[in-house]
């Protein structure tokens, strides 16, 4: 008896000290603030917009690294290959990085991965496209407002009457569906516009000029052409071919597309930016996470995918562009007054010593990154 008793003390006091231990190495072991190895997996690189998305996270990264903040950043580029970016979501997973930015390919296919990687502890931001996932985060541009602004400039310029055709970005993508949903029901608006057809141009010059050639084949009357990111130019390459006149449509803000407009400048059109330094913007939150910052109450708002889930940061356009700048514009009304309104003569200008491939582009500085944060007394950089 005395020795069960015995026993009982012996095993009882060792639990007493694993539990100590334990609470020990959970209260007095050093957090993890500097040295971080990020990966970022980007589901598309079929255009220029692309490539200045991971351009301008790569810049950010380079700058943290400098600071010792970032120990490595691993970029993971896949083309609309859901199969490829599991496989390589996977293999961050298995390198140990602190924080994976997905531009998902498909948010439906990735959601068991990234199960995996919050089972591992990893960080999550979503970039761009506003995937859904419980227990992330989203750091996207304001899809509705990107195309809501247009398509209201198209449905005002043509006075509510005409025929137009839609040329839209990549069949099945999230932010092409936010995008056309919010095309619809403006257009419901305006009766008077009727949509003679709609195809997707996968945001792709040269299949947006094949769309248009055959648009230009079929319907005799075409009074407008609504379409998005980086497909404006292969649309003029159809019209030029076709000896055409150049109708009314929504337009880009790629500098090679606000070049030729100022060669035309009878030309109806419109550029509203969906910045490529959404990717950098990502990268800056995902930091400031790694490093325990706190969001503000009020900073997150809800996702554009699942209004229910409240984990999204979201960017308005930085700027619209028209002929003459036009702030008060019916188009910008009930949008965010964020967007800058400026003439395409200042587009012009801030385009000089850039190539025709670079976008209009903006990112958040830091203060505008912090305004999201309860910004500690020591920074940690």
């Amino acid at each position: 008896m005395f020795l069960r008793k015995k026993s009982k003390v012996v095993i009882l006091s060792l639990l007493v000290v694993a539990i100590f231990v334990s609470v020990l190495g959970t209260t007095f072991a050093a957090k993890k603030t500097k040295g971080f190895v990020i990966g970022f997996a980007n589901g598309y690189f079929g255009n220029t917009w692309r490539s200045q998305f991971v351009d301008d996270a790569q810049q950010v990264a380079d700058k943290w690294k400098k600071r010792g903040i970032i120990k490595d950043f691993i970029v993971q580029n896949v083309n609309d290959d859901v199969t490829k970016q599991i496989v390589q979501l996977n293999s961050l997973i298995d390198r140990g990085v602190d924080a994976l930015i997905i531009n998902p390919v498909s948010p439906e296919a990735l959601a068991p991965i990234v199960k995996r990687a919050k089972a591992r502890g990893i960080i999550i931001v979503n970039a761009d496209d506003p995937a859904a996932y419980e227990g992330t985060y989203s750091v996207c541009g304001d899809h509705r407002a990107f195309f809501g602004i247009q398509v209201k400039w198209l449905a005002e310029t043509l006075k509510g009457k005409g025929k137009i055709v839609s040329i839209q970005g990549l069949a099945g993508n999230s932010c092409d569906k936010i995008r056309r949903d919010e095309m619809d029901k403006i257009l419901k608006n305006y009766p008077g516009i009727q949509k003679l057809a709609e195809v997707p141009g996968g945001w792709n010059e040269t299949k947006s000029q094949e769309a248009m050639t055959n648009f230009l084949a079929t319907y005799p009357q075409i009074d407008a052409v609504l379409t998005q990111d980086v497909q404006a130019e292969g649309i003029m390459r159809a019209y030029d071919i076709a000896g055409k006149s150049y109708p009314v449509m929504t337009g880009d803000y790629t500098f090679g597309f606000l070049r030729k407009w100022a060669q035309h400048p009878d030309m109806k059109t419109i550029g509203v930016t969906y910045n490529p330094g959404i990717g950098a913007d990502a990268l800056e939150v995902a930091i400031r996470i790694l490093m325990g910052w706190k969001f503000k109450s009020g900073a997150l708002v809800p996702n554009q995918v699942n209004p229910k889930l409240v984990n999204t940061i979201m960017v308005p356009p930085a700027y619209c562009v028209t002929g003459e700048a036009q702030p008060n514009a019916p188009w910008l009304q009930g949008y965010s007054k964020l967007t800058k309104a400026i003439s395409l003569k200042d587009a012009i200008k801030m385009s000089e010593g850039k190539p025709d491939t670079a976008d209009l582009d903006s990112t958040l500085s830091d203060d505008e990154v912090e305004s999201f944060f309860v910004v500690p007394s020591k920074k940690g950089y």
